[in-house]
């Protein structure tokens, strides 16, 4: 996951003449679109076309495996940035909670709390993270 510092990132940042489109092009964050198009598919497929629930389980993992090599290509190209970051830490949240609420359609009646507990925890994650 990346877990970056406003400190940390604006040192790196402070030796490099790179622009927000720069970063938009980062590798990293290329991956990260791919795992939201990834779960957004997945999650589509598990609660429209339940039927595909084979489909939907290759793009959910396949979303988490870009999550290992968002990471690696990072640190690699030091394309590290707060937008990848926050990216990622978006991606990972939402992929979880789509899945509980997946879930909690076939198995429950309130998925309404499943949300409920995931944004509180959400808020406070970010909120935390967010802080110099």
């Amino acid at each position: 996951h990346h877990q970056y510092s406003y400190n940390t990132y604006t040192q790196t940042m402070a030796n490099k003449s790179t622009t927000a489109g720069d970063v938009l092009l980062y590798i990293p964050n290329l991956i990260g679109y791919l795992r939201v198009i990834c779960t957004v598919l997945s999650l589509i497929l598990m609660i429209c076309f339940p039927q595909r629930w084979i489909i939907a389980i290759i793009l959910y993992v396949s979303s988490f495996v870009g999550d290992l090599f968002d990471g690696i290509a990072a640190r690699k190209f030091d394309q590290c940035s707060l937008f990848g970051g926050l990216l990622d830490m978006v991606t990972d949240r939402c992929s979880t909670t789509g899945l509980l609420c997946a879930l909690s359609h076939e198995h429950t009646e309130r998925p309404i709390l499943v949300l409920v507990r995931d944004a509180t925890f959400f808020s406070i994650t970010w909120y935390t993270d967010s802080k110099p």
